[in-house]
């Protein structure tokens, strides 16, 4: 038995003509905004933006997960836990039978 995974050629055709409408509307409404830029850099900015954006994206997601990291490796129950003021209900009755035995 082969581990390799399987592609569906299709799914990946329906992905790039996603893509490739995409990217027409995005230029379309580009070009109603700028009409007397050039192709070139209409495109130069679209992809200084979406790599700006990228990086944005990868930074907080970074932050994030170390402050989740923090939260959990200092005792929290969840990495959302200093967003409410108090603990799941039972959640000391367990902690304290948990403790005695």
């Amino acid at each position: 038995m082969s581990n390799t995974p399987r592609y569906n050629f299709t799914n990946f055709t329906k992905l790039i003509v996603a893509l490739a409408l995409l990217v027409g509307i995005v230029v379309v409404a580009a070009q109603d905004l700028a009409p007397n830029m050039s192709y070139a850099k209409l495109f130069a900015y679209i992809f200084i933006g979406l790599a700006a954006l990228a990086v944005n994206l990868v930074g907080l997601s970074v932050i994030y997960l170390n402050i989740y990291q923090w939260v959990l490796r200092k005792g929290g129950t969840d990495t959302a836990w200093f967003w409410f003021n108090t603990e799941p209900k039972g959640l000391m009755a367990l902690r304290e039978s948990l403790r005695k035995d």
